[in-house]
């Protein structure tokens, strides 16, 4: 919510974003949402930051020495360096969709397109008129409205985060990611996969052990042959 708040020029505590709404929810307090809205920086990297300070107080050594996570095993720092890959991939995709965002076209774009627009159809009624006689407007006319239709289309595309219909539907995403992580978070209270991993069954092991036994079976009486 962030993000799609950021690639539209506005805060999360603005009208028209969700910020408030996520306080309805119990997703973010007031004070929260009130300091990421007076801080100077992009609020998704302020989100970014907080999630890093999360994981740090979760794992942190009594007495605010260090990390739960000892430096000389493989394993943990490989888990350490999960998380934060994860989320240096996330700071670069938000650095990417700023980046589709700030490359815009030239204001003078749309006017100097206009002006060649309106220069050609009104030059090709003339020229077009000579040879084609009372079906030169027609035919102009069609031709008018596509070109007129793919410019404003092309304009509209060039900052693909607003609020028109062919942009990117943003609030669908949000709405998409935000269930995803309630069904994690369903599926992580209700225990049934902590459940089905400690009473898996071994049938699998057992039909490997058969196909070993009958492979073995089998090269035995191919060496007999």
């Amino acid at each position: 919510y962030a993000s799609k708040a950021l690639l539209r020029g506005k805060s999360l505590n603005e009208e028209g974003e969700d910020g408030p709404a996520l306080v309805k929810r119990g997703l973010m307090t007031q004070e929260e949402l009130d300091d990421m809205h007076n801080n100077p920086c992009w609020q998704p990297h302020y989100c970014l930051h907080m999630i890093r300070a999360i994981l740090v107080e979760a794992h942190k050594v009594e007495g605010g020495k260090g990390l739960t996570f000892d430096g000389n095993s493989k394993v943990h720092g490989q888990l350490f360096r999960c998380w934060d890959n994860t989320l240096k991939d996330l700071n670069l995709l938000i650095g990417n969709c700023v980046r589709v965002r700030a490359s815009g076209l030239p204001a003078s774009y749309d006017a100097i397109v206009m002006m060649s627009y309106f220069a050609f159809f009104i030059l090709a009624s003339v020229v077009y008129g000579v040879g084609v006689g009372w079906l030169a407007p027609i035919i102009i006319f069609v031709a008018a409205v596509v070109i007129m239709f793919l410019i404003v289309m092309g304009s509209n595309l060039v900052d693909p985060f607003g609020y028109d219909k062919v942009d990117i539907p943003l609030e669908a995403f949000c709405e998409t990611v935000e269930l995803q992580i309630y069904a994690i978070d369903q599926r992580s209270r209700s225990g049934t996969i902590s459940q089905f991993s400690r009473h898996s069954t071994p049938e699998r092991q057992e039909w490997m052990c058969g196909n070993r036994n009958r492979g073995s079976s089998m090269h035995l009486i191919s060496s007999k042959l």
